[in-house]
């Protein structure tokens, strides 16, 4: 792991083997929205302050994302019930492209950013 791509302070962050990609896990229990969450990220990834970034509700609505993937007790469930009747985790994901990035963002709090070619 290349600890220069790790985010600080978020519950994980790893480089998943690229140069230039960075992925964090946001924490649904801290101080620091989804949106911040991102917006640390792509900042990383492009070794910029977060302050010299567009505003990330120009590209999407994070209040949107807050309310798609934001778990209500615990991780985020689909509608889908398992055979024995349980609701599942969701594996969703939303893809949109921030600050000439690819951002994917996983319904767990996994948010990957890379540059964009």
């Amino acid at each position: 792991m290349d600890d220069a791509r790790v985010i600080q302070g978020s519950d994980a962050g790893w480089n998943t083997g690229t140069t230039d990609e960075v992925v964090a896990r946001h924490d649904w229990d801290g101080r620091d929205t989804l949106a911040v969450t991102i917006v640390t990220a792509t900042a990383q990834a492009l070794a910029v302050d977060e302050l010299e970034l567009p505003p990330l509700a120009d590209t999407v609505s994070p209040g949107a994302l807050h309310r798609l993937f934001h778990p209500a007790g615990g991780a985020p469930m689909s509608e889908a019930p398992t055979e024995s009747g349980n609701k599942q985790p969701s594996r969703g994901r939303v893809r949109f492209r921030y600050a000439s990035c690819d951002v994917t963002v996983w319904a767990d709090g996994t948010v990957i950013v890379a540059p964009s070619v």
